[in-house]
């Protein structure tokens, strides 16, 4: 090995602490910020998520430009990377960012207070339950609101292999799913609270399944495959178990309130106490159960993507080139007033919501481009 190569290569903390000494000091000079500029940049290109936080405040303040010009543009895209590097004030400050936007183009319509209704004034009614139902959805009007209600029982198939705290893993997967609970702007601007109801009892039938990917299941899900799959899910299913990718399994060939809800979770640790990460991509992958699609580009699985300015309620979360702070893009990103608008529309009209259409299904779902 080359030491003197490796002792060269600069380390991205010291680059950050040395840029913000110089460029923060009230005795700095105007060559001293420009040093500090260039070090605290140098962190940046190293992934450090303190110096892309700091340098994304710069941008957003006017104090710092990129030649391009798109200083905003290049502040959310490095938010978005300290923010999934795990700072949690990037976070903070990129989905107030997103959410300012989203509430400057799209004004609400406020109306009375009333029963909830569709984009042409007709009342929406919902009451999927029952023992064929893994997830219950009541809409009530109760007490001057709407709410609605989403129950499951969550049953957990996991072993004690490969998960080093049982408990905090299963209370990460279920902060995940209670994320989703909150009051939000729908069809028009119309209050709606959305209201999780949790259990965890033994039992698989009308329950939702959630599988921790430990390396003897990740076997035992190859080798079954190995004999049964063709060609084709074989590589699928290596492809997913090595790339560390948790996934939803929602139907055989689509999802209705009546499919059963499996969730397989993987561990980038690969001990499942990653547990901030365990919780995000729970918020996600419960999105599916919950009737909507994905939203961000994927060739692999037929996606080709949003592109800028096709729905403006969407461009409010817009990082980059088809990427969005959106739960569905993201499974970091915020869940927004569409997607709670989308998973109304699953549960009435018993039909998956999609932002694209997909090699499976070409339909867009209507609440997209009506304003929330």
């Amino acid at each position: 090995m080359d030491t003197s190569q490796t002792q060269a290569r600069p380390n991205p903390q010291q680059c950050r602490e040395q840029g913000k000494l110089l460029y923060f000091s009230p005795h700095s000079t105007p060559q001293d910020r420009s040093q500090g500029l260039r070090l605290l940049n140098q962190a940046v290109a190293a992934g450090d998520p303190e110096a892309m936080y700091i340098i994304a405040e710069l941008l957003l303040s006017g104090k710092a430009k990129v030649p391009s010009g798109q200083n905003r543009e290049r502040a959310l895209f490095l938010l978005c990377g300290a923010a999934n590097r795990g700072l949690p004030e990037a976070r903070g400050l990129l989905n107030r960012l997103c959410q300012q936007d989203y509430r400057e183009q799209i004004p609400p319509v406020r109306s009375a207070p009333g029963p909830l209704t569709d984009f042409d004034g007709k009342p929406i009614t919902i009451d999927r339950k029952g023992v064929f139902t893994p997830i219950d959805a009541t809409l009530t009007f109760e007490n001057g609101e709407n709410v609605l209600r989403l129950s499951a029982n969550i049953v957990f198939w996991d072993d004690d292999g490969d998960i080093l705290d049982r408990e905090k893993f299963r209370q990460a997967a279920l902060d995940g799913i209670l994320a989703w609970q909150g009051t939000y702007e729908v069809f028009g601007g119309q209050q709606l609270r959305v209201a999780v109801s949790l259990t965890t009892e033994d039992r698989l039938l009308d329950s939702v399944i959630v599988i921790p990917m430990t390396r003897s299941v990740c076997g035992n899900v190859t080798a079954v495959w190995d004999k049964l799959g063709s060609k084709k899910i074989r590589q699928r299913t290596d492809q997913i178990v090595s790339s560390k990718r948790s996934m939803a399994g929602i139907g055989l060939r689509k999802w209705s309130v009546h499919t059963r809800k499996t969730i397989l979770l993987q561990s980038q640790t690969g001990h499942f106490d990653d547990y901030g990460e365990l919780t995000a991509v729970m918020k996600h992958e419960f999105g599916h159960a919950l009737g909507l699609g994905d939203l961000y580009a994927s060739a692999v699985d037929g996606l080709p993507g949003v592109e800028k300015g096709s729905y403006r309620e969407l461009d409010s979360y817009l990082i980059s080139d088809r990427f969005y702070n959106l739960v569905m893009c993201d499974h970091h990103g915020v869940i927004s007033n569409n997607d709670v608008e989308m998973v109304v529309l699953a549960f009435r009209e018993n039909r998956l919501q999609s932002y694209q259409p997909d090699q499976l299904r070409g339909k867009i779902s209507e609440a997209l481009g009506r304003g929330n």
